[in-house]
């Protein structure tokens, strides 16, 4: 602008997309300034790219300040405010705003929903989650495989996995993508039902689509809480060996929490050596969890000072070292521990006795 460039509707709806992206929020202000001196807020896809850039800044009075000043509003000026709710975590708002838009007479479209459905999703009621089903139903926009994804994902925390299997087999085979498969695979392993999880996975790899790493993490996941050691060993070597991908912190970590609750404990540690890149917090603290539980000591020292390199203020570390000499009865060595986080200040966040372990 310095250069003299001439701002008009088409510059400003390509830097503030910019500014939302990179969180520019002072830049945005000053764009929005601009807009004003330039009589270019009467222009609609202007004030719907001033709507994003401020939602995607987390600025969502502001964002509604613009909205309300609207003369007119169309489909994307509604679906971009629904979103804004949707991406600051504000459901409730989302659902207001759609309701607002229906009572207007505005007919959403496939994005819309697509923006909608995670407000329900993290609202997880079911009685909400069947009525949008029906006014899904109705518009006909059930048989789009990304709005099935995200009704299986909403009825999956309501915990209506039999709603969400519904959906899910009406779909015809060849729609159904790997975010699909991911989002009913995971369903079932957030309530427990593991191996369904790991059949439903079979089934994907089965059918020619390949597991991405979200995929993984949640069969993994499923594996490590319902004790399915083989199968979990399974999957992560396929991971490695025929998908060929490279596992993250999460699936190691999946993996760890696998071993140690089935007392394999060395095996895990096995794993973490092998780990291509430094082992994390979660890692480390998957071990020290299963070794309290397995009462290994030695083992659980190692992972505790690991540990304690890298979280030094995190006074759960400590307290979980203390708890496995207090189980195995080394009360001096839990006494000793307890002194070195009055020293280093944690004592007071810690908060807990030797008598309570």
């Amino acid at each position: 602008m310095r250069c003299r460039v001439e701002l008009d509707g088409v510059t400003v709806v390509s830097i503030l997309p910019a500014c939302g992206y990179l969180k520019e929020l002072e830049v945005g202000k000053l764009v929005h300034l601009l807009v004003k001196e330039k009589g270019l807020d009467r222009k609609l896809e202007v004030l719907n790219a001033l709507v994003d850039m401020y939602s995607k800044c987390g600025k969502m009075e502001e964002a509604r300040m613009v909205f309300d000043e609207m003369l007119e509003r169309d489909i994307v000026s509604w679906t971009t405010m629904i979103n804004g709710y949707v991406l600051n975590g504000l459901p409730a708002d989302a659902i207001g705003v759609f309701k607002e838009m229906l009572t207007e007479g505005v007919k959403p479209n496939g994005a819309t929903m697509n923006c909608l459905l995670p407000a329900y999703a993290s609202l997880a009621d079911l009685q909400p989650a069947r009525n949008v089903h029906c006014f899904i139903t109705r518009l006909g926009f059930l048989s789009r495989v990304e709005v099935a994804t995200c009704l299986i994902d909403i009825y999956s925390k309501c915990g209506s996995l039999e709603s969400a299997q519904h959906i899910f087999n009406a779909l015809p085979m060849v729609v159904k993508d790997i975010y699909i498969w991911s989002v009913i695979i995971a369903g079932y392993g957030m309530h427990g039902h593991a191996e369904t999880a790991v059949s439903l996975f079979r089934q994907m790899v089965d059918s020619g689509i390949k597991p991405n790493e979200v995929t993984f993490t949640s069969v993994l996941h499923a594996c490590s809480h319902a004790g399915l050691v083989d199968d979990g060993l399974y999957l992560f070597n396929l991971m490695q060996e025929d998908t060929r991908r490279s596992p993250n912190v999460d699936h190691y970590t999946c993996i760890i929490d696998l071993l140690g609750r089935a007392g394999r404990l060395e095996e895990a540690y096995d794993i973490i050596t092998t780990m291509p890149s430094a082992p994390s917090h979660a890692v480390w603290g998957a071990l020290l969890g299963a070794c309290v539980i397995h009462q290994k000591v030695e083992l659980g020292e190692l992972a505790a000072q690991s540990l304690f390199q890298l979280e030094p203020e995190n006074t759960g570390n400590y307290i979980l070292l203390a708890k496995l000499y207090a189980a195995v009865g080394r009360w001096k060595d839990a006494e000793a521990l307890r002194d070195v986080m009055n020293d280093i200040g944690l004592r007071k966040e810690a908060a807990y006795s030797l008598t309570d372990m």
